[in-house]
């Protein structure tokens, strides 16, 4: 038998995607528009990821 549908995006497994996109494009971002690298650029997304994770936390959402 097969699982029962998803009744939002909250309930599925990818939920804590977004906060990965979101920090990819924030690295992608900091490397384009600044000079560093991509290890610092990396640093930046990965704290605004986890800023926005938290943020999420905090408002109830997850």
């Amino acid at each position: 038998m097969a699982d029962a549908p998803l009744r939002s995006f909250r309930d599925s497994p990818w939920r804590y995607s977004q906060f990965v996109i979101l920090g990819l494009i924030a690295a992608g971002l900091a490397k384009w528009l600044s000079p560093l690298g991509w290890p610092a650029s990396l640093g930046i997304g990965a704290v605004v990821g986890i800023g926005y994770l938290l943020l999420e936390k905090k408002r109830g959402v997850i």
